[in-house]
């Protein structure tokens, strides 16, 4: 009983110091609003704004609405949970940005429980230093900052939940089934959750062989159940857009890039000064910097885990957090092409085995009283939270943010187009045209971005009244086959008083998007 009191003081202790550092590093976030893909999966989402259609989620991508051709992304939890959201906060962005926030303090609390599970009673200040550097870290701040990223501290927390039953002393049927569910629910947040049954999947092999079976299972059943919702239910087989660089690209040059975006995740786990929402470029040659230096690195890493493996007594921990650090380091390789090169969120799952890697090296190679490592603790837990802080501001807006992440990735398509956005919506056509020009240059002709620029620069020219421009690029955005396309040109026929051709016009666009209220619009107005 007194053992039982003292660790609930101990839990309570720790999850209140996650809590006061969480909500003191992001507390300025709570006041942000709604940017970026926040627009199309809440602001422009109807499913969104009504729960009682929440199971329409389990049929639709995260876009489902005419106006985001080519939703491929199957989260319907995470919609659900939006649309509670939504009604629960009156459809304000404060409610999102506090349950994300909190989500992400209550995961590191996940953190220090399943990495107190691996270290002894004596070395507790390691699973306490493991939270905190998962909580204050600046690469974990898009995870929390950014509504559309809900998905990753959502999968996590049915991930880390699950592989702490797994990992309980006490075993039975009902947790397996439990953690089973626990992983159905991570893998309807996100495609990722397959890691975290992968992880648990490990977990046994190496130190509970009595629950492989049970396991192989239980996730197999999920698996399937999945695939079914996912493939026939609501018939998404994408698993990649064409939007970036890294997506169109051949796999010789995903390879030629894949040591670079291996090793840019660690030098930002170390060295966290060039924080960016996303990066979008690819490696072409085989030059010094970009190819032969990163896979020295990856190779030095690589060599080096494998080499501590062989000598160290700690065996199967370690080579639990490798093959996790593996898993997560190995999706987001580019083998399987992404939508951007590098993304400071996809390290959000692999940051917990590289953590992981690193306590087991630094527990068994140094011997550190709790005094020294207490210092350690602090000094690394408030660097990590300026830095983290700093980025917070960063977030403002989306200008003060594509602003700043363009000086890091200046050619990013993403970057440059979500800016040209913000500058029209502020009615700014002299710095929007600008940035929609130059997405269209950074993209090869007939692809999606490059159509997506031009349809932009359309709508650019349409509000600026130059109509004869609006009128040029709308008709090279036409194939696309976006409706937006086909408004743009309509009112641009409408203002050069071209009638003739705007009848013509507007009978083949309502025979292609008969429900269109703004094509209505346009011929209510040619009528009259």
């Amino acid at each position: 009983m007194k053992d039982s009191i003292n660790l609930f003081r101990k839990n309570h202790l720790v999850f209140t110091a996650y809590i006061i550092f969480g909500f003191a590093i992001y507390l300025k976030s709570l006041r942000y609003g709604f940017i970026l893909d926040d627009e199309f999966q809440i602001l422009k989402n109807p499913l969104v704004q009504d729960l009682s259609k929440w199971y329409m989620h389990l049929t639709n991508s995260t876009m489902s609405m005419p106006e985001a051709i080519g939703g491929i992304y199957y989260k319907p939890l995470m919609m659900i949970t939006y649309a509670f959201l939504w009604k629960v906060g009156g459809g304000t962005a404060f409610i999102f940005h506090l349950f994300q926030l909190s989500l992400h303090v209550l995961n590191a609390f996940l953190v220090y429980k399943l990495f107190e599970h691996f270290f002894s009673k004596e070395k507790t200040l390691w699973a306490l230093f493991a939270g905190f550097i998962f909580l204050c870290h600046p690469i974990n701040a898009e995870a929390v900052l950014f509504i559309a990223d809900l998905q990753e501290p959502l999968y996590t927390f049915f991930g880390l939940s699950a592989i702490l039953l797994i990992v309980s002393p006490i075993s039975s049927q009902w947790r397996i089934c439990l953690a089973a569910f626990l992983f159905f629910c991570g893998l309807l947040s996100k495609e990722s959750g397959v890691l975290y049954i992968l992880v648990g999947l490990t977990y046994s092999f190496i130190f509970n062989k009595a629950l492989v079976k049970s396991l192989l299972v239980s996730t197999g059943a999920v698996a399937i159940v999945y695939l079914a919702l996912r493939l026939g239910l609501a018939e998404l087989n994408s698993i990649h857009a064409d939007t970036m660089q890294i997506s169109r690209a051949d796999l010789l040059t995903r390879l030629t890039t894949m040591p670079k975006v291996l090793i840019h995740y660690l030098h930002l786990f170390f060295y966290p000064a060039n924080l960016s929402l996303t990066q979008d470029w690819v490696v072409t040659d085989f030059s010094w910097p970009d190819f032969w230096l990163p896979l020295l690195e990856v190779i030095a890493v690589l060599s080096l885990s494998l080499l501590f493996l062989y000598k160290t007594q700690e065996k199967k921990l370690f080579l639990l957090f490798f093959l996790w650090f593996c898993f997560g380091w190995g999706l987001h390789s580019q083998i399987i092409p992404l939508d951007g090169t590098v993304s400071d969120r996809w390290f959000y799952f692999t940051i917990l085995g590289f953590l992981g890697m690193l306590l087991v090296f630094a527990n068994t190679k140094f011997e550190l009283s709790n005094l020294k490592l207490s210092i350690m603790l602090f000094l690394s837990t408030m660097v990590l939270s300026g830095t983290t802080y700093n980025r917070t501001l960063n977030w403002k807006n989306g200008i003060s943010l594509y602003q700043h992440d363009l000086k890091i990735n200046p050619e990013s398509f993403y970057l440059n187009n979500n800016l040209g956005l913000e500058y029209m919506s502020l009615e700014n056509y002299a710095e929007a045209i600008p940035l929609f020009e130059k997405t269209i240059s950074l993209s090869d002709e007939k692809t999606r971005s490059w159509y997506i620029g031009n349809l932009n620069l359309s709508a650019a020219y349409l509000l600026k009244r130059d109509y004869k421009k609006a009128e040029t690029f709308s008709r090279i955005s036409l194939p696309y086959g976006d409706a937006r396309s086909y408004r743009s040109l309509a009112w641009s026929l409408l203002a050069q008083n071209k009638y003739e051709e705007l009848e013509s016009f507007l009978k083949l666009s309502l025979e292609k998007f008969p429900n269109d209220a703004g094509l209505a619009k346009i011929k209510a107005n040619y009528k009259n």
